[in-house]
């Protein structure tokens, strides 16, 4: 009889974007896909740990749904950031039940990425004390403070790897799940278009259109920091994309939230449901990670040796110099 392939699950950063992922891992419970390893990054991070350390889904999503910005919001220590962990941590440690619970008391081997703020190392945490874990995780440049942690300045670990694929697959798993909740924005800003469009194919930013959200009776504040989170994300994405094609998962999960801020918390029930949507859309690919029979090792060993090959021969064929991106 063939050994049970042993599944990793690996959960992005992404702030609020990331509660999609409760939706995923409750699609999985639903289909009794198991999970044998998870980490994540930033609020991957969080609800790695939380998931691990068993605490029922339900009680987490029925947490996730109502959490508002002042729910989590603290006065910072200093001026290192605009807000402080406490509320963060009390909440944690009322939803493990404990503020005491270790890496080592997780019912699932989890780990969760951190930068060091001095050195710029990644920092993989997967042991010790939990909860600091989770705050260095999550410690978003300038809205969070550095957490002090294991003789480290860190902070989120997605200024470095925000999608730990890579990650999993070290700590042994067979094949990777790995569900990624990207920044992306839709502007509907109108131009001119309808009226010198068809005559000219010439197309033009209307400057009513554009400051119309600023001279509205409702100005719509977030739009700026959509804007630039969403440019700032591209690096991310890029050193995603890199990560991914040496890494790639098994089975790769996209959420897409359009509009949706690393902390914008007024549609935290969408926000899950979309997760648990694109997990059962792709169910059958899930049941087939769990199922398909592993290779043997003989075949395993081969496939490694064709995938480098294939790697190098790609590098001998590309150009001297190449433009990184390509435009």
């Amino acid at each position: 009889m063939s050994e049970r392939p042993r599944i990793g699950v690996a959960l992005s950063g992404g702030g609020v974007r990331g509660l999609a992922h409760l939706g995923v891992l409750e699609v999985l419970d639903e289909a009794h896909v198991p999970v044998d390893f998870i980490a994540g990054t930033s609020m991957g991070g969080i609800v790695a740990g939380l998931y691990a350390a068993g605490v029922p889904l339900q009680k987490t999503i029925g947490f996730a749904e109502h959490m508002g910005l002042l729910d989590i919001a603290s006065r910072g220590p200093g001026l290192r950031g605009l807000f402080g962990h406490a509320k963060i941590a009390q909440l944690l440690a009322e939803l493990l039940g404990s503020e005491d619970i270790t890496f080592e008391d997780m019912k699932i081997p989890t780990a969760v990425l951190a930068a060091d703020l001095e050195t710029g190392e990644l920092v993989v945490l997967n042991q010790g004390p939990l909860i600091p874990a989770l705050l260095a995780t999550s410690a978003f440049p300038v809205m969070l403070s550095p957490v002090y942690h294991q003789r480290r300045w860190l902070v989120d670990g997605g200024v470095l790897n925000n999608f730990p694929v890579d990650l999993v697959r070290q700590m042994g798993a067979d094949r990777v799940l790995g569900v990624d909740t990207p920044p992306s924005i839709h502007l509907n800003i109108k131009t001119t278009e309808e009226k010198v469009g068809e005559k000219t194919g010439r197309f033009h930013l209307s400057p009513r259109a554009l400051f119309s959200s600023f001279t509205t009776r409702t100005p719509d504040w977030k739009l700026p920091i959509l804007i630039a989170e969403t440019a700032v994300g591209f690096t991310a994405n890029l050193v995603n994309e890199t990560r991914l094609s040496l890494n790639p998962p098994d089975v790769l999960l996209t959420v897409n939230l359009p509009n949706v801020g690393t902390f914008s918390t007024g549609k935290n029930a969408e926000t899950i449901a979309a997760g648990r949507s694109v997990a059962r859309e792709a169910l059958p690919e899930l049941l087939r990670m769990r199922d398909k029979p592993l290779p043997s090792a003989t075949q395993r060993r081969w496939r490694g040796f064709v995938r480098r090959l294939r790697r190098a021969w790609q590098a001998y064929w590309s150009p001297d110099y190449t433009l990184y991106p390509p435009a």
